[in-house]
């Protein structure tokens, strides 16, 4: 480098400021140095601004906080061969200044900066004023002259000061995007940003995801637009769950109230194992806040209310049939066993809802979607479910037997008989056919799990556990309900029967599932198979008397349902109109739809969800609801989430939910939505529409 003048066609060469101070203002020195890389392909070239404080001296970030001046360096009016000056910041530490939270940098701080330049043959002069602020119980602004002259091409690289200019890029955060993050991008283990604008509170929230746990973070926020100069953010509310780290603050202008929606926000985030500059959009989209503003013991109570909730959803009523079936053989057992039948099916629950949790929580910490009933996403899942079910009411009608080997049977009798295991079984079966279903309280609950501690997490599962188990519990507390059914006779094998048929209903059900991943024809191909594998398996129990029997019985059952159905419909039942015309979920077009005066509903629903099929039969496509929503100011968007997908599952936990159904209204005077129940009502649903318009 050169530190010395040298003249060159009566232009000076000046790589070097040297150290700068201004008599007023001793304790503050500044020098600018160029390391002498440049950038051809760019045509740049690399500066290092070194500033030093003495004492308890402080300067300022980009974005001072709620006091103070950000640096400033005016060199457009007599440098040449310049175009631009890019700056790059070192994340700031917090400073209270007189009771005001300021940000910025002690003792010394390095910025680099590169320069723009024009020609790279060109003689180049860098001159203005760097004007900086410094402060202690006062504050000072100082001003220092900048004079640097040089040849691009002719530049020799300094390794000392280039070393110093490394190590200040490096203390600088990478700025990863949305777009990167979503994509996997940066080498860094941030999984998501998301930013909440609440209008009516002045209020950002910002909520990051990051693969590892945070030990002790801060965050900065600022706008970096011209435009929205002059806004302050307050110190913020910062809440650590583990690997979620959520942070609140107050906006506010000296204009008067400001309006973040859709705006671009960078949050500088600074831990102890990363420094990263994360940009998002702020969205209308209500966070939530897992950080312990939900007391676990409530949420305790909630989780056990709505495990309760599931035993009365038609996914687990087949299984509650299975159970019933076992009942009407017990009579002659005593109350003992039966209590730890009952015992054994409970604990297959509870120990299924532990399975789940730690089936989401890999999932978690491995940076996949979470969601209630997200294995319904998996063909393989639902295909062993058909083969399950399938097996299970085949079972029930006799028509075949699982024979333990004789060494296993003779082991079961000498610990007292009739083996546990089945009961287990069927406790965890229950539970695993319930997670197609969305009860009400549950969707609370599983939110809160997700969003909290390992440890959180296991109690809130364990407490749905108990919940779905409670009836199984109550007969194992008092085995004398059970033994108040009629006694055995042949009314046992009818309503074993009907059981029976409620199983393989749930088996062709969860087979047209597959649909999406297999199409159509291939499912009425193993929807055939399946039966005929029923009806040869009856052949050879039974004898084929018994299969003409079964066949016409059930086309006569299937024939008088039709005619009953079709002669009575106008008593208890609409015709269900299907010409409601859906757009895909686009949370852009929603909001210019939400703009334009429109009123948007929203439905994000599945195929697998038994809830969604009940809310889209029982009130969606039944007036009064239909007609209101045919009406011409209504836009119908519609999140498929019977297949993964990143964009619906983002759009659900940006309202802390992670299960369907999901219902929402926007509109003018709702641009941030009116959440609906799990289970859907006329009256909530036009009721929103009404307030929303």
């Amino acid at each position: 480098m050169f530190n010395s003048l040298a003249v060159r066609s009566a232009d000076l060469i000046q790589t070097d400021t040297g150290r700068l101070i201004s008599p007023q203002h001793p304790p503050v020195s500044v020098q600018m140095q160029i390391t002498g890389q440049i950038d051809k392909n760019h045509k740049t070239a690399n500066l290092l601004l070194d500033v030093v404080l003495e004492d308890d001296w402080k300067t300022y970030w980009r974005s001072p906080g709620e006091g103070g001046v950000a640096p400033a360096f005016d060199w457009q009016t007599e440098s040449q061969n310049i175009n631009n000056i890019n700056w790059f910041w070192p994340a700031p530490q917090r400073y209270p200044v007189l009771g005001v939270d300021t940000l910025g940098y002690k003792h010394q701080v390095q910025l680099p900066l590169t320069i723009e330049l024009t020609d790279l043959n060109a003689y180049t002069i860098l001159k203005g004023r760097f004007t900086i602020a410094s402060c202690t119980t006062i504050c000072v602004l100082s001003d220092y002259d900048i004079d640097i002259a040089f040849y691009p091409n002719e530049l020799i690289v300094d390794q000392d000061i280039a070393f110093h200019y490394a190590q200040a890029v490096g203390a600088v955060p990478v700025v990863i995007n949305e777009q990167q993050m979503a994509e996997g991008k940066g080498n860094l283990s941030i999984k998501s940003v998301k930013s909440y604008w609440d209008q009516n509170n002045q209020q950002l929230t910002v909520q990051i995801d990051n693969q590892l746990n945070w030990q002790n973070p801060d965050i900065f926020v600022d706008l970096q637009q011209p435009e929205l100069e002059g806004i302050f953010f307050s110190t913020p509310k910062i809440t650590v769950n583990e690997t979620q780290v959520t942070a609140t603050y107050d906006a506010y202008s000296w204009a008067g109230d400001v309006n973040l929606s859709n705006t671009q926000i960078h949050a500088t985030v600074s831990d102890t194992n990363i420094t990263a500059e994360l940009i998002s959009t702020s969205s209308n989209q209500a966070i939530i806040n897992t950080g312990g503003n939900n007391n676990i013991m409530t949420m305790f109570f909630i989780a056990i209310l709505g495990g309760l909730i599931l035993n009365i959803m038609p996914c687990v009523l087949p299984v509650l049939g299975m159970k019933l079936s076992s009942i009407l053989g017990t009579q002659d057992v005593e109350k003992a066993h039966i209590r730890k039948q009952f015992l054994a099916s409970s604990f297959g629950i509870v120990s299924s809802f532990w399975l789940l949790a730690t089936f989401l929580l890999l999932l978690k910490l491995s940076g996949e979607a979470l969601g209630w009933g997200i294995q319904f996403q998996n063909p393989y899942f639902i295909a062993s479910m058909v083969a399950i079910t399938a097996v299970f009411g085949a079972n029930m009608l006799g028509l075949f037997e699982i024979q333990l080997p004789s060494n296993v049977q003779t082991w079961l009798a000498t610990k007292g008989g009739h083996s546990y295991l089945g009961h287990y079984l069927q406790g965890m079966f229950a539970t695993l056919l319930a997670t197609p279903c969305s009860a009400p309280f549950l969707g609370t609950a599983v939110a809160f799990a997700l969003g909290a501690s390992i440890a959180e997490m296991f109690v809130i599962f364990t407490a749905l556990g108990l919940g779905m188990a409670l009836p199984w519990l109550l007969i194992a507390l008092f085995p004398s309900i059970a033994l108040l059914l009629p006694k055995p006779g042949k009314w046992m094998n009818i309503v074993k029967f009907i059981f029976a048929l409620m199983i393989l209903a749930t088996s062709l059900w969860l087979l047209t599932l597959l649909t999406s991943f297999i199409g159509i024809t291939f499912v009425i191909l193993s929807g055939l198979l399946l039966l005929l594998l029923l009806f040869v398996l009856i052949a050879k129990k039974h004898g084929k008397r018994t299969l003409l029997i079964t066949f016409a019985s059930l086309l006569l059952i299937s024939a008088l349902g039709l005619l009953i159905s079709s002669l009575t419909a106008k008593h208890w039942a609409t015709p269900l109109a299907t010409d409601l015309v859906w757009q895909p979920l686009d949370t852009t077009q929603l909001q210019q739809q939400v703009n334009q005066g429109k009123t948007v509903f929203v439905d994000v629903t599945a195929d697998w969800c038994v809830t969604c099929k009940a809310n889209k039969i029982g009130v969606i496509l039944q007036n009064p609801v239909y007609s209101a929503l045919k009406a011409d100011n209504i836009i119908l968007m519609k999140g498929d989430w019977t297949v993964r997908s990143d964009k619906v599952t983002e759009y659900l936990q940006s309202y802390g939910r992670y299960g369907v159904p999901f219902n929402i209204v926007y509109g003018p005077n709702a641009p941030q939505g009116i959440e609906l129940s799990t289970v859907l009502s006329s009256e909530a649903i036009l009721n929103a529409i009404s307030e929303a318009e």
